[in-house]
């Protein structure tokens, strides 16, 4: 079994585009170089920026987001977003499943998380 973890965060503003493109690029670099991660995807829908990822397992991903650019950018969150979430399940597969599954799940089974108005 294979552990799959996705998370989005929605923007306060657009301003905030910027500072999260530059963290996302060394978060990809980073997450590039972390034993254990099998395959990764992202996208951007209606202000909100998604994650998707499938790791060897739980440990691996643990061990990237607890680190680096990650741990270092995480509490900028309730800064640029008002609404966050993250959903984690195995799966047999290392293939990614498609947004629809993902999304279905944060609608189910995620934890999200609203934050201050918008700005």
């Amino acid at each position: 079994m294979f552990f799959v973890s996705s998370t989005y965060m929605r923007l306060k503003s657009p301003l905030y585009i910027p500072l999260l493109i530059f963290y996302v690029l060394r978060a990809m670099l980073q997450i590039e170089h972390t034993s254990g991660k099998l395959n990764t995807r992202y996208r951007w829908v209606n202000s909100e920026f998604w994650t998707l990822s499938v790791w060897q397992d739980e440990a691996s991903m643990k061990a990237y987001r607890n680190q680096g650019v990650h741990r270092r950018v995480m509490p900028k969150l309730v800064q640029w977003s008002s609404e966050a979430g993250l959903v984690n399940w195995y799966q047999e597969s290392t293939q990614l499943p498609d947004w629809q599954i993902v999304e279905k799940r944060m609608q189910e089974t995620g934890k999200r998380q609203k934050f201050g108005a918008s700005h």
